[in-house]
This record gives C-alpha cells, sequence and structure tokens, in this order.
C-alpha cells in the first residue's frame, strides 16, 4: 500500500511537459507513409524519402493501403503524409502543407485508338475513361464537351487494357502508368495534355517536419543525391534546343502523287502548310531504302511516310500520322506456294520492288534466293512461275497477280512523320504534333488530300 501511495504521488507532482515530451519523441522516432506502388518513379521516391527523413532523424513505416484512401488518412494523421501529389488536391486538402520540393515532373497523357477515331481529337471521341480518385485526370475530364461519355476505374493499372482490348476512344493516364506495350503499339496515340509536378504532402499534425524536410531535401540535392537516384531510376529530363533552327532538310521516297520528285504531292504538300511559313525547308526524294540511309546518316532533318515497326536508328515518330498504307501481302504464285511460305520454306523465290526493304518481312529466305527489280518485272516473273513469291501492297499490281492466293504480312498501318533523337528532334516532334492537329480541326488536312476517298481511308477524322 505504502508503493502504491509514493508511486501516486510522484506520477502527479512529476512536469506534464516531461509525459508529453517522451509521447512527441515516441510519435517522432517513425513515421508512416503509403507504400508505393512498384514502378520507377515511385521507387525513386521511396529511396529519396528513406534518405531525407534518416537525416532529420526519422524512419519510415510503409503501409499497404490504396492511393484513394491516403489523403484521407493523411488529413486525419493517421499518415504523416501522401507520397508525391499534384497542387490540385489543395482544393480539397487546404489543410496538408506541401513540401516545397519537386519531386519529379510527369505528363498526363490521352491515350487513344485511331483505328477508332483517328487522330481522336476531343469533339471527334465518344468515351474517354480515367482512374477513380485522380483528380488532375477528373479536371481534365470535366474540360471535355457534356455528351461525351466520362467513365471512371478503381484500378489504375487496367486502364492500359482499356485500350489496348478497344473498349473506349481514349484514356486519361499519367506516363510513368503507361505500358510499353502501348507506347510501341502503332494503332494508339499518345498525346501529352500537359506537363505537372510532383510534391510531398505531409499532415498537419506533423507541421514541425515541415522545415527540416524542406532543408533536408534542399541538401540531398546540392550534394548530387538527387540527381544520382534520377540516373539509376532512368528519370532524366527531355531533351532542351538551345536555339531554334532556321532551316529543315525533308526526305522521302518518291511516291506518285504524293512525294514528287518536283516537290508536289499530298504529303510534300502537308510540309509546305505545316513548316513554311517559319523555317527555310528543302525536300528531296529517293528510292525508300536510300531516304531511309541518309536519314541515319543526318544527312535529313525529317523522314516523310515511315512504318513505326522500321528498323530506323535513334530515332522518333510523330504522335499523329499522315496517312495509312493498304495492308501489305506476300501473293504466292499457287496454294502449295503459299503453305510453303507459311512454313518458312527458305527455298522459295521472292520478287520485291528494288529499294523498298520488303525483305524485312520475309528474312528467313536468303538473299540467293531474292530478286529485286521493278514492279512490272516481278508481276512478269510470278505471272510466267518464274518466282514463287511476290511481296507488294495490294495497288499498282496486275489483275493477274491480285487474283493469286496471297497472306496478310501487315495490317493497314498508319505513316509517320520521323525525326532524329537530338534536342532538334524533339522540337521538330512538338512543332509537328501540335499543327497537325490544327490542319486536322479546321479541315486544312481534308482539302489536301484528292479525293474524299483519299482522306478517309487516311483516318484522320471519323
Amino acid at each position: 500500500m505504502i508503493k502504491i501511495f509514493i508511486f501516486c504521488i510522484v506520477f502527479c507532482t512529476s512536469p506534464s511537459w516531461l509525459w508529453a515530451a517522451s509521447e512527441v519523441q515516441e510519435k517522432s522516432e517513425v513515421v508512416t507513409l503509403r507504400l508505393p506502388p512498384d514502378i520507377a518513379k515511385m521507387q525513386y521516391v521511396k529511396e529519396l524519402y528513406v534518405k531525407a527523413y534518416s537525416s532529420i532523424g526519422y524512419e519510415i513505416n510503409w503501409y499497404n493501403v490504396g492511393s484513394v484512401r491516403e489523403l484521407e488518412l493523411v488529413n486525419q494523421a493517421k499518415l504523416a503524409g501522401a507520397l508525391a501529389r499534384h497542387p490540385v488536391i489543395e482544393q480539397e486538402f487546404p489543410e496538408l502543407i506541401r513540401i516545397p520540393f519537386k519531386l519529379f515532373d510527369f505528363k498526363l497523357l490521352k491515350v487513344s485508338d485511331r483505328l477508332r477515331c483517328g487522330y481522336c481529337l476531343d469533339e471527334d471521341i465518344n468515351s474517354i475513361i480515367y482512374a477513380k480518385g485522380t483528380r488532375i485526370s477528373a479536371k481534365h475530364a470535366q474540360s471535355l464537351r457534356l455528351t461525351m461519355d466520362k467513365l471512371t476505374i478503381n484500378n489504375p493499372s487496367k486502364l492500359n487494357q482499356m485500350i489496348l482490348k478497344r473498349r473506349v476512344d481514349s484514356v486519361l493516364i499519367m506516363d510513368f502508368q503507361l505500358d510499353n506495350e502501348i507506347s510501341e503499339n502503332h494503332q494508339i496515340i499518345v498525346e501529352t495534355i500537359s506537363n505537372e509536378y510532383d510534391y510531398h504532402y505531409i499532415s498537419p499534425a506533423y507541421k514541425y517536419l515541415q522545415k527540416p524536410l524542406t532543408d533536408a531535401f534542399a541538401k540531398l540535392e546540392q550534394n548530387g543525391t538527387v540527381a544520382k537516384l534520377q540516373k539509376k531510376y532512368k528519370m532524366t529530363g527531355e531533351n532542351k534546343l538551345k536555339e531554334i533552327p532556321e532551316d529543315i532538310k525533308f526526305i522521302s521516297g518518291t511516291w506518285v502523287d504524293y512525294t514528287n520528285i518536283d516537290g508536289s504531292g499530298v504529303y510534300w504538300d502537308i510540309v509546305d502548310t505545316l513548316f513554311d511559313d517559319d523555317f527555310n525547308i528543302s525536300k528531296k526524294t529517293s528510292i525508300w531504302a536510300r531516304a531511309v540511309h541518309a536519314f541515319e546518316q543526318a544527312q535529313a532533318d525529317v523522314l516523310v511516310g515511315a512504318f513505326r515497326s522500321e528498323n530506323i536508328s535513334n530515332a522518333i515518330y510523330s504522335s499523329f500520322h499522315i496517312d495509312y498504307e493498304l495492308p501489305l501481302f506476300a501473293f504466292a504464285r499457287n496454294e502449295e506456294a503459299l503453305l510453303r511460305f507459311k512454313a518458312q520454306d527458305q527455298s522459295l523465290t521472292v520478287c520485291f520492288e528494288s529499294g523498298s526493304k520488303l525483305y524485312n518481312y520475309a528474312p528467313f529466305i536468303p538473299k540467293e534466293n531474292i530478286i529485286e527489280t521493278t514492279l512490272e518485272q516481278c508481276n512478269r516473273l510470278i505471272e510466267k512461275g518464274r518466282v514463287d513469291i511476290l511481296i507488294e501492297f495490294d495497288y499498282n499490281l496486275s489483275a493477274f497477280t491480285l487474283a493469286l492466293p496471297k497472306i496478310e504480312l501487315i495490317e493497314a498501318s498508319p505513316l509517320f512523320f520521323v525525326f532524329h533523337n537530338t534536342p532538334k528532334g524533339h522540337f521538330l516532334k512538338h512543332y509537328f504534333d501540335e499543327n497537325i492537329v490544327r490542319l486536322a480541326r479546321d479541315d486544312t488536312l481534308k482539302k489536301i488530300f484528292p479525293d474524299n476517298e483519299a482522306y478517309t481511308r487516311a483516318r484522320i477524322r471519323p
């Protein structure tokens, strides 16, 4: 009884601030944050936070919770802070405290299906989907016309599949969420809506960490840690152009009515309309293989009319296409030859137009069995049974060849402008993408094509 009485006296007479200090100290040793998803940018954030918090004496307890609940939990002080958020959240959560350090830049993208809606201009799409709880996507969706179907999905990882399976015209998605499968799909348009920055936000209950964290991030940037982590997670910035170019050289294959030698034709008219007012331009045509080689040797700035599937070194492609090429076929002299081609019989003989690089679509055929000549000669050879296979698009062919058994090698595919992966190339790509949309929207492109059939085949407007 005496011991209990003494303990009570000590408890009651001890200064209350000692107990409070002990409680704060216990809480301040560990902070709880949401466990980042397993993507490069968020793993960068995770490692950066570990270093920043550790430098001010804190450990991080990573809590596995969905991003949709994160901000409410931070607002209630059940999480110390939000991982990486755009300032748009401040409208709904004004009490949260922003740490004034730009974690990383990111892009809001509109990813669309060319086969459903062409260039997929806002006025041409009927449906768009985005992740529930992504406020920046919701804000953009609200700016779109009222008659558009605007859908949300709980799981952001399913956005990629929604567009790949052609369930909707477009999706709104952040660049760091984009699958490589989409980036490499030539039937999908990836359009940048806006460039943004994310910040670390902390709960009002942890306001005392604002200055220490701000100083910690600044120190990590000054001592090179931030740069090392960005390099580790391959978070390099875009190529920046120091000076706007004056001269631009264009090159293409020689295609009648599209890229004529004299500088006339549909594609050259597009070049003139887009670039002629702001730059000194030159246009050159050649057989396609030479045009590609000249571009790769930096003898031209822009290659006009290429497939995404072509193996062009160190190149970037326009987001928007200029036309759709008809399907590519392998025509066989008889059904037996077609079966042998499907079985990749190396003894087959193949003919295609010289300079077309169509040998890429029959890589199993040895060089000694390949004939590169004029299209007219290929037609004659297969008519007389001198070759087994003719690879060509289904135009400019004889009626005899068109009636032969065939197999599709490439579906109807978009044609692009190609730029070098350099600061100048990135500038020209941005210039092209921005202005080609304007020409599509005001129907200038429609007037450039020779007739409505050619324009419809180009899949620019639905």
